[in-house]
């Protein structure tokens, strides 16, 4: 791996503070990732199901009406 200024970053150089900062910087990343991908996926589903609705619907056709509720 390499730090932002482009050194590059031995993990077994490092002591225990600095793995246990590494690790936890990589589990971050690896989280955020996650939760990029799954809020991307969940737009772009809203933004799926959105125009498909809009693109079903016909002008022609009333709103369901309930015409009778002795059930």
């Amino acid at each position: 791996m390499s730090d932002p200024d482009g050194r590059l970053v031995e993990y077994e150089r490092l002591n225990v503070l600095g793995k246990a900062l590494f690790l936890g910087g990589t589990a971050v990343r690896l989280a955020a990732d996650a939760i990029d991908a799954t809020v991307r996926r969940a737009a772009d589903i809203y933004v799926d199901a959105e125009k498909a609705f809009q693109e079903g619907r016909d002008p022609n056709i009333e709103d369901a009406k309930i015409l009778d509720e002795d059930a």
